[in-house]
Formats: C-alpha cells, structure tokens, sequence
C-alpha cells in the first residue's frame, strides 16, 4: 500500500514551454464538456469547470477545443467558439479565473472535419470519404474542400490564434489529430486527393504546415504554439510513424513549440480514448519515436492514469509532459493528492467511457463522469454537515455502500458500515487481473476512504434486529443486486460458478463456457483468458453478444479484443442443461454438447427481494435503498446513487 511518503520529483518538478514557466509537468488535456451557449460563448458552468481544474494544482490547463469558423468546423452541441470577436470576452473570462489558480491556460482551436457529430450540411473534409456513424444517422457525407475553402481554413486558423493571444491565454494548440480535419488531410486513410494536397506525405501534410506558418504571422513569436498529433490512426492504410516523425520534424522547424501526441480517431475509439479493456498508455511508442527526433517538449497523452506511470514517463525521459483527460474528470484534485503522497485519496478513472461520453455527450448532455458526478457542475452539489446528525448504518460494502459510507461521515453522522462478506461487493472479482485493473483501483481507493475516515466494518449479516438493537436511526441498505437464476436444469460434477465468483486465485482451468454473452459474460471471458489456463467459449441465445444498453465502447470493440483473445462466441445458441456430458446448446444447426470443466454463469442481476427495508419501515426506522439494491446498474448508478443520496440523509 502507497503511504504518504511517496514523492514524484519529476513530475512536480517545473517545465517550460517557449518562455512560458509551467509550475509541473502535469496538464489537463483538452476534452469536450458541451458546457458553452450554443453560439459558442462561454458560461458560468464553463468558467467553474475549468477553474476547478486549477484549483486542483494542474500546471497547465488547455481548454477543450474551440471551431475556428462559423462554416463547418464546428463539430459537436455547445462547443466553445472562437470564431468572432464576440467570442473572445468569454474566453478572456476563463483565462483570468484559471490564471487565479495559479496555473497557465492554454486553447485548442479546431476544425471537426468528417468528424462532425452535429450531422448537418455542410460537413467539409479533404475528401467524401465518409464516417458510417455519422452518415448512418444523419445521411450526410462530407464534402470535399475546394482550394478557395482550405486557404479560408487557413486564414481561420490564424485569426482564432490572434483571438487566444487578446484573451490572454499562455498557449494555443491546433488539433491535428483523432479524425479531425487536418487528420483527414494527413491520413491516405481519408485522402486520396490528386490535387497538391493528396498523394505525397508532402502534399498531405501541406494544409498542416500552411496553418503552422499563418499563426506564426498572426501572433507573436512569444506565444508559445502547440500541435495535437496521433502519432497513428490506427488504421492499416493511414498515418504511419515514420510519416509523423518526419512531419514532427517540419513543425519544429515551422516554429512549433511543442507537441502534444495522442493517437487513434473515432472510427478506433479503442485507440482514442482507450477503455478499461486496453492497454493503458497505448500511444508510448510512438510519443518515444517523436521525442528522440526533436528539440522541442513532447506532451504523453493517453490513458495515462495513476502518478506512478506519470512520474516514470517524464523521470526517464519518455516525454516532458504527461497529459490527464478523464482522470481530471474523475478526480480534479488528482495533481494535489499526487504531490502531497496521498494517492490513494485519488478517485481513480476507470476508465469505462460511461459517464463522461456514453451518457454524456454522446445523448447531447454536458460530460459527466462515473466516479465524480460533480463533473461540469461544480459547486452546486457541496458536502455539508447535517443539521441534525443521526446514527446511520450502510447495508452492504459494495461500491454504493462505501461511497454512501463516507459521505455519510463527511456530513457528521455516526456510519457503521454492515458486511459479512469481503468490501467491494460486486466489483471486488476486479482484484488481481490486469485487465481489470481500473476497477480494482477504485475498489482499493473506496476501502481507503472508509478506513482512513475510521469507519467501523461489522462482518455480520445485518437484520433488522440488530440494526434496531444497534440504535440506527437511519439505514441505507447498498446490498447490490444477486445473480439471475438459470432456467435449465443442471447436474453432473462440472464446477458452477456465477462470473462473480471469477477470481484470480483458484481460477478455473481447461474448457470453460460462459452462458451468456453479455458485458458480465463478455468481461468474465476475457478475465479467464487473461490467465492463460482456459480455453474459454461464450454461449449467447441472441443474435449477437453485448446486445443490451452497453457503453458503446464495449459494444463496438469489445469483441475485437475477445478474438484476440482467442474467446470462441456462439450466439442464437440456446443452453438447454447441463449434465455429466456437458453443456447441451440448441440452435438453427441443431443440438450440439459443448465439454466443460467448468461452467460460468452470466444471466444478468436481478433484485434482491429482501424484506430488510420493508422491516425496518415497519419499525419506524428511515431507509434510503441505493445502488444496484434499488435498480441493477452500472458503477455510474452506483456512485451516483450513493452521493446524491448522502446528500440527502
């Protein structure tokens, strides 16, 4: 366990960018918050978020990306705008409020290209090649730019960066990459122009460098300029490293001053904003391979998640800068916790794109955030003491509970915290296997703030007895929700376990099939390969796996990394029992037995039908029920669920 003696000199040690002095190495990376006034003007919301973020010890917060035109660059519902005088109030706005913090600001400025969520006409790109996403939903294709419309990006481009400069931002960052316009120029993934910018890299790269040059003639030497890379697409016909060297190489002689490398696009969300499932810091070797051929700072963005890994990257020399996005939405104070050695104070990123994108901007919402639902409203859900403090007992040490729990005690109420079994509840299958990592983390940052609050754990089954004879005044009851009971019959010596029970000691060996294909069969299957020691199948009734509301993310390329790992999925496949001679499955082919050594069941959660709550209400006792106990969810509703309720008790 990390105590407080932990220190990270490197990353807490200053840098510079040209002649401006960052007091660490950390940044906040730019990322949609769809907090601004749909003409793009900035609001209080905008100003408290980013504020926040400063407040939290950040040595640089870059502000998410702004359109740079009133034509098509505009990609997303309340983007923040720079594309008039009009903006630049706003905007200067925001720059004092962090400049308060004692951080520098910088802003990204930005042409959305194909990458136009919005759908409508017109959507301008370096070709017709098109993103199914959006054409699917909308029927509208990008539209290839004229020569007269590129020199106007071009002219665009420059006078936001004069726009930045006035406000007085300390930098102002071009995004060229993830899927964006100058993405669609440089990758022969979405350029096949014959024109003099398709074909070569030199031509590809053309737009990029003319843009460079204009805001080197629109703004002073001394404002510092910095380009947002992937080092890669991803795709098996678009940007390869050696090209994005070579191009490093130009922008530094063009007068960048820094460059900022992510990677992928968001036609490979897996590479962009990598889930729980991938790597973390995918973009490493190609941030390296940049770094060794310049002079100027390299920023490392990319999943880069826990200080440890932060402090690594710049104390080795991999890059100069490390790049936070969603773990500053998790955690604002992150930069704080990490320099005074408290970091299992951190709440971690998970890293599950739910929060932040799946119920966030993707359903035309502001960001959010799983694990901190303060995200984009800052200060309007403060902690507070109770007016009249009670004993409260938490049912259930799940992730609703603990967090419940902690709240709870912050607001000066006397917690006591009721769970026979092992803290974590349904997430604590998390513990030991890399691929779960993220979710192991925030199980061990929940415990710790239980037990660094002195919060006391009884390891009993709570009734409504005891709790009453206990003197609880109030209960929330978090006891998560219990598997779904299968609908064949079973019998035979196969060992049975629900994907709950999946753990990285005593893990199952041989065949092992997965009744039910979706995210908690899915996630339990790749737990299993993980080790090496299963040759694992996924049996799905329906026509496809992941069928119900997942995270897009999981739905869309999840199963990719199921293939790679060797995971066998047989879906409209019906399981119909289990016997000595193993798993008998029905389908259109007919019946077939599958071997098993061991079964795992996935069916789903269902309620609790437990009449805990309904005893203590017959006792006159106050129950709130929280989590999964109330609905099956995800850890957003868990969260969610615990502190809003907290709030309230």
């Amino acid at each position: 366990m990390i105590g407080v003696d932990v220190t990270f000199p490197a990353l807490f040690s200053p840098g510079r960018i040209g002649p401006v002095e960052i007091r660490n190495r950390v940044l906040k990376s730019p990322q949609s918050t769809a907090t601004s006034n749909p003409d793009g003007t900035v609001t209080q919301r905008t100003v408290n978020h980013y504020r926040r973020l400063g407040e939290g010890g950040v040595g640089l917060v870059m502000l998410e990306y702004s359109h740079v035109d009133d034509d098509a660059s505009k990609a997303i519902h309340n983007q923040l705008g720079n594309s008039r005088r009009e903006h630049v109030a706003g905007l200067g706005w925001v720059a004092d409020e962090v400049h308060s913090t004692g951080a520098k600001v910088g802003l990204q400025i930005a042409h959305g290209g194909r990458q136009k969520f919005l759908g409508t006409a017109p959507i301008k790109s370096a070709t017709d090649s098109s993103w199914s996403d959006i054409e699917d939903q909308y029927g509208v294709v990008p539209t290839p730019m004229t020569i007269d419309e590129i020199d106007g990006v071009v002219t665009a481009f420059g006078q936001a960066a004069a726009r930045a400069h006035a406000a007085r931002f300390d930098i102002v960052e071009v995004h060229a990459g993830h899927g964006y316009l100058i993405t669609n120029f440089l990758s022969p993934h979405t350029n096949w122009r014959d024109d003099e910018y398709g074909g070569s890299f030199e031509n590809r790269a053309r737009l990029l460098l003319r843009i460079v040059d204009e805001i080197r003639a629109s703004v002073p030497r001394a404002f510092p300029l910095s380009i947002r890379l992937s080092v890669s697409d991803y795709e098996p016909d678009g940007i390869p490293i050696d090209e994005t060297v070579t191009l490093a190489r130009l922008l530094e002689e063009h007068g960048v001053d820094v460059l900022h490398c992510s990677g992928g696009h968001h036609a490979g969300l897996e590479w962009e904003v990598s889930p729980w499932y991938q790597v973390r810091t995918p973009h490493r070797w190609g941030w390296e391979a940049i770094k060794a051929a310049v002079t100027i700072p390299v920023i490392a963005s990319g999943s880069i998640v826990d200080p440890e890994t932060a402090e690594d990257i710049v104390a080795s020399g991999s890059a100069d800068f490390v790049s936070l996005g969603r773990p500053m939405l998790a955690d604002p104070d992150w930069v704080a916790k990490a320099q005074s050695g408290r970091v299992l104070e951190i709440t971690p990123c998970i890293r599950c794109n739910d929060g932040c994108l799946h119920r966030g901007l993707n359903q035309g919402r502001s960001a959010g955030c799983s694990v901190n639902p303060s995200v984009t409203e800052e200060g309007r859900f403060p902690i507070e003491l109770a007016p009249s403090p009670r004993e409260v007992a938490v049912v259930g040490g799940g992730p609703a509970g603990l967090k419940a729990a902690a709240i709870l005690h912050d607001r000066g109420h006397t917690v006591t915290i009721h769970e026979p079994g092992e803290l974590g509840g349904a997430l604590a299958h998390a513990n030991g296997f890399e691929v779960k990592r993220d979710l192991s983390a925030l199980v061990r940052h929940l415990v710790h703030e239980v037990a660094r609050r002195g919060i006391t754990v009884v390891p009993e089954f709570a009734t409504a007895e005891s709790l009453c004879a206990g003197g609880a005044e109030t209960v929330v009851i978090a006891t998560g929700a219990v598997p779904r009971k299968p609908h064949f019959p079973i019998s035979g010596e196969h060992r049975i376990l629900h994907a709950g029970d999946v753990r990285s000691v005593d893990v199952p060996r041989g065949d092992v099939v997965v009744i039910g294909g979706g995210l908690q069969g899915c996630e339990a299957a790749l737990r299993l390969a993980e080790t090496g020691s299963a040759k694992v199948t996924i049996v799905e009734q329906g026509p496809r796996i992941l069928a119900n509301d997942e995270v897009f993310t999981d739905r869309e390329r999840l199963p990719l990394f199921l293939d790679a790992a060797s995971v066998e999925i047989r879906t409209a496949a019906a399981v119909t029992a289990i016997d000595e001679a193993g798993v008998h499955v029905r389908s259109d082919a007919g019946e077939d037995v599958l071997n098993a050594n061991t079964v795992v069941l996935a069916l789903g959660r269902a309620n609790d039908e437990s009449r805990l709550a309904a005893d203590l209400r017959d006792r006159g006792v106050a129950v709130s029920v929280i989590g999964s106990a109330e609905r099956p969810g995800r850890v957003f509703d868990a969260i969610h669920s615990a502190f809003f309720t907290a709030r309230q008790v």
